[in-house]
């Protein structure tokens, strides 16, 4: 009897604890919008899970069908809570992510992401999406086809460039402007003698 009880509170405390996410639609062009890089890619690696709940993922992207991305690229996750994602070296995923901010994409599960089934067990993702792996391939590769990676993160560019800049003068500059200074002050300087002495 202590065993059940014992199993059933288990049972009461892992349902409590699920990550419950809304009803998945099946995929389409208009819903693909809320998402800013999707792409196919193999995982190179992951880093352990950090104090922040916060795990990494790092990619090689074979095909990028929106948004802007290099061929290697990293994707942010929650590691911690009940709704924990789970990557693993050489997993294939088609990853959706939305920047958090800047070049920082984030994934989770309540998302389109999915991973490639390889050892037979059941892809429960096919029930909600209504497609395979690969026809999911071939309809995001018909509906926005391939597009180049990026040689360098134009994002993150684009937001330096609109951040203020605080460009160091170079060693002649500094000479330049030193020896200005010094110009003024005596300059100051011996307008300010006449003037007090003309004031006597």
């Amino acid at each position: 009897m202590k065993r059940i009880l014992l199993a059933a509170f288990y049972l009461i405390s892992v349902f409590s604890s699920a990550c419950e996410c809304p009803p998945l639609e099946p995929l389409t062009k208009k819903i693909s919008e809320q998402y800013d890089v999707i792409f196919y890619g193999k995982v190179d690696s992951v880093v352990p899970c950090k104090t922040d709940g916060i795990g990494r993922v790092y990619f090689t992207i074979n095909s990028l069908y929106k948004g802007s991305a290099q061929q290697q690229v990293f994707v942010d996750y929650d590691c911690v809570s009940s709704c924990m994602m789970s990557f693993a070296k050489n997993d294939e995923w088609i990853i959706y992510s939305m920047f958090q901010h800047f070049d920082l994409l984030t994934v989770n599960i309540c998302g389109h992401s999915r991973k490639k089934i390889t050892d037979g067990s059941p892809d429960y993702y096919q029930a909600a999406s209504q497609r395979s792996f690969e026809e999911e391939k071939n309809f995001l590769e018909s509906t926005f086809g391939t597009q180049a990676f990026a040689s360098h993160n134009k994002l993150n560019d684009d937001q330096k460039e609109m951040q203020p800049h605080n460009t160091q003068p170079g060693a002649l500059n500094k000479l330049w402007l030193l020896l200005i200074s010094l110009g003024v002050m005596v300059l100051i300087y011996f307008v300010t003698k006449k003037f007090f002495k003309n004031d006597k």
